[in-house]
């Protein structure tokens, strides 16, 4: 996943990068899917077979994509609008987008992550934030039942009004969520930096290694020496100061190639993603 952000994070910054685009859609799902499930699925690729979704087959299905011969049309139509200069504003923007990616449901497999993903990406695009800091992915969760009668009325009914309110509603949930995780994060570094620092055990390298931590939470000496640009015997050194004092913790219980982990911040980032 973190890959497939970067693929399209790198392409959309660079002056001859690829837009929002098909082939910036296909580019991200290869990498999205490399390792996971339905990485046997066509990767990186549009499908040239009909799919849906529930069910065992079309007709007992709870949705069923346009075929495949529509495929096309459908994403020249998305790219089309989401590289036009919109009346409307970029969050109202970026939640019709997503909700036509998914209805044209281009891949075999993949296209939730890849359509939740497309939100992200064109929230950073389009100006509101320099960083993807807003994942809808836990309130879709959460809300799975509503997610999925949302989208359908809009295919049954044309109701986008409704889409529109659940979907803005996410935005405001999660951005408030995102500021008191930002808060509660920082807060952990304030303490154990202070922790550390006071503690006898501070090493040069311990310290420039922990500014590096909140990048970096899992770290092994080899990527420690990379890091902080240092010998394998200091970054070891550097590791163990950390772990004295409670801040890393070693998590793959191996006597060679260890992996260590900043447990307390880890733990923070993963709230709510058990769902």
């Amino acid at each position: 996943y973190l890959e497939a952000v970067k693929y399209a994070r790198n392409q959309l910054r660079r002056d001859k990068g690829l837009p929002l685009s098909v082939r910036l859609f296909n580019g991200t799902h290869k990498r999205l899917m490399t390792g996971t499930r339905g990485q046997n699925k066509q990767p990186g690729k549009v499908r040239r077979s009909q799919n849906w979704i529930g069910g065992t087959r079309p007709g007992n299905a709870r949705f069923v994509p346009p075929p495949p011969h529509r495929i096309t049309d459908l994403l020249g139509d998305l790219e089309n609008y989401l590289n036009s200069e919109g009346i409307l504003p970029p969050l109202i923007r970026a939640g019709l987008a997503h909700a036509q990616f998914e209805t044209i449901h281009p891949y075999l497999d993949g296209n939730g992550r890849l359509g939740r993903l497309l939100i992200a990406l064109c929230i950073e695009e389009w100006g509101l934030l320099t960083e993807p800091l807003l994942y809808l992915s836990l309130f879709f969760k959460r809300h799975r039942d509503e997610y999925y009668t949302r989208l359908s009325a809009i295919r049954t009914g044309g109701d986008w009004e409704g889409w529109l309110a659940y979907f803005l509603e996410g935005v405001a949930v999660v951005s408030e969520e995102s500021v008191g995780m930002i808060r509660s994060l920082f807060d952990v570094l304030t303490r154990d930096r202070s922790h550390y620092l006071e503690s006898g055990n501070v090493t040069v390298v311990g310290a420039r290694l922990f500014e590096n931590l909140p990048r970096n939470p899992l770290v092994t000496v080899k990527s420690v020496v990379k890091i902080c640009r240092t010998s394998s015997p200091t970054a070891a050194k550097a590791i163990d100061s950390l772990c004295t004092v409670g801040i890393l913790e070693e998590t793959s219980g191996r006597s060679r190639d260890r992996v260590y982990a900043y447990r307390e911040y880890l733990d923070l980032l993963r709230q709510g993603t058990e769902l």
